[in-house]
C-alpha cells in the first residue's frame, strides 16, 4: 500500500528534522522503569507508577507523527507500504519469539486449563486485540500476556492515524487546519472518558479501551507536528516559558504518581487529560528549549541504554513477573530476581533478535532519515 503526491514538494526552510535525541530514549527509559516498579513493587509507594505507558503513549505518537511529516517534508510523499514494513520489523521478531516461548514453555510444563489460558492470549496478542478482550471482560486472564494492551492500542493507532495524515496532506489542507482537527480530537477524547465514567461505564472498559486513551497518542502527535513544522516560538523570553512549563509538567506527574492510582476516579474525571498534555509539553521542551539538568539527566548513559531495550523489558518483564512464584527467596527477593531476569532477557532479545531486524529497517527508511539517525 503506497500513496503519494503527483510531484515531490521542496522541504520549506522552517521545517525541523528530529534525528535522533538520546533524551527521547532517557525518557523511555524512566518509563519503562516505572512500570517494572508499578508491576514488581513491594509497598505502596507510587501507586502511579502505571503513568509510564501514557509517556509511552506520547513518545510514540510524537516520534511517528514527526518520521512521517520528515518523510512527506524531504520527498513529497508517504510509503505507508514502507511505513508498515518498518512497524513490522521492529515490532514483530521479538513478539514471535516471546509467543514462541511462552507457548513452548506452556505446553511442557503447565496444566491444560493453564496452557489454555497462554494460548487464548497469544492469539489475541498476536492479532493486537488484547485491550478489547480486557475492556469488555470477554476472558478473565490472558496469562502471561496481560500487559500486551498497551501494544494492542498502538498498533491500533499505527493502523489510523498514518493513512489519515496522508489523506490530510494529500488534500492539501493547511497547516493550522490538520492541528484544529487534532487538538480538538485531543480535547473531545478526555470529554468522552469523563461522561462515560459519569454514566457508570466500568473502569476496565475506560481504561483499555483505544477510544478511551487516545488523547495520549493525539497530544504526542500534536506536539510532533508543532516541532517538526516549526511552530513553537522562539526567542529568550518563549524559551525560558517552554522550559518553566517542562518542570511545572515533570512536578505534576510527579504528584500524580504519588497520589492517583490507576481506579482513582479523578483520572477518569480530567487527571489523565492533564497527564497527557504535561508529557506533550515535556516533549516540546525537550525538542526546542530542554533545560540542562533535565536534559543531562535524560542524557545518562544506562537511562538511555534502558530505553533502548525497553521494548523487550515491556515484552519480557510481566511474563517473569507471572511466574515469579516459582523463583526462590522471599517476595521481595522474588521480585529483585524478576527485574533482573527481564533485563538479561531484554538484552538477550535486543542484541540478539531486534538489533538485525533494526538494520534490516534502515532500507525502507528515507534517505534523510537514516543520515539523521532517526530511531523509532
Amino acid at each position: 500500500m503506497q500513496t503519494a503526491d503527483a510531484a515531490p514538494a521542496p522541504v520549506p526552510a522552517a521545517d525541523r528534522r528530529l534525528g535522533h535525541r538520546p533524551e527521547l530514549d532517557g525518557l523511555r527509559g524512566v518509563s519503562i522503569l516505572l512500570v517494572l516498579y508499578y508491576h514488581f513493587k513491594q509497598s505502596l509507594w507510587l501507586p502511579g507508577g502505571f503513568l509510564g505507558v501514557d509517556i509511552f503513549f506520547g513518545l510514540s505518537g510524537f516520534l511517528i507523527t514527526s518520521l512521517l511529516v520528515a518523510e512527506w517534508a524531504q520527498t513529497g510523499r508517504i510509503s505507508l507500504r514502507q511505513f508498515y514494513a518498518r512497524r513490522a520489523l521492529r515490532l514483530l521478531p521479538a513478539l514471535f519469539v516471546l509467543l514462541g516461548v511462552l507457548c513452548a514453555g506452556a505446553a511442557l510444563f503447565l496444566s491444560a486449563r493453564r496452557a489454555a489460558e497462554v494460548y487464548l492470549g497469544s492469539l489475541l496478542t498476536l492479532f493486537y486485540v488484547t485491550n478489547w478482550a480486557l475492556a469488555f471482560n470477554l476472558v478473565l486472564s490472558l496469562g502471561p500476556f496481560n500487559i500486551t494492551w498497551s501494544l494492542a492500542i498502538e498498533e491500533q493507532f499505527y493502523l489510523l492515524w498514518p493513512p489519515l495524515l496522508v489523506a490530510m496532506l494529500r488534500l492539501g489542507w493547511s497547516r493550522r487546519r490538520v492541528l484544529t482537527v487534532l487538538t480538538a480530537a485531543a480535547l473531545f477524547v478526555p470529554v468522552y472518558r469523563a461522561l462515560l465514567w459519569r454514566h457508570g461505564v466500568a473502569h476496565g472498559r475506560l481504561y483499555y479501551g483505544s477510544d478511551t486513551r487516545a488523547d495520549a497518542l493525539l497530544w504526542g502527535c500534536v506536539a510532533g507536528l508543532l516541532v517538526s513544522w516549526n511552530l513553537i516560538a522562539r526567542g529568550r523570553a518563549a524559551e525560558f516559558w517552554l522550559r518553566a512549563a517542562a518542570w511545572l509538567a515533570l512536578l505534576l506527574l510527579a504528584v500524580f504518581m504519588n497520589l492517583f492510582g490507576a481506579a482513582t476516579p479523578f483520572m477518569y474525571l480530567g487527571g489523565f487529560a492533564l497527564v497527557e498534555v504535561a508529557v506533550a509539553v515535556l516533549l516540546l521542551a525537550l525538542s526546542v528549549a530542554p533545560p540542562r539538568p533535565m536534559l543531562a539527566a535524560l542524557r545518562c548513559a544506562p537511562l538511555v541504554w534502558t530505553g533502548r531495550i525497553s521494548y523487550g523489558l515491556y515484552l519480557w518483564h510481566w511474563p517473569v513477573n507471572w511466574y515469579a512464584y516459582l523463583l526462590p527467596g522471599s517476595r521481595g527477593t522474588r521480585a529483585v530476581l524478576g527485574v533482573a531476569l527481564s533485563f538479561v532477557a531484554a538484552t538477550v532479545s535486543f542484541y540478539l533478535v531486534e538489533r538485525p531486524f533494526l538494520r534490516l529497517k534502515r532500507r525502507f527508511t528515507p534517505p534523510r532519515a537514516v543520515k539523521a539517525g532517526a530511531r523509532r
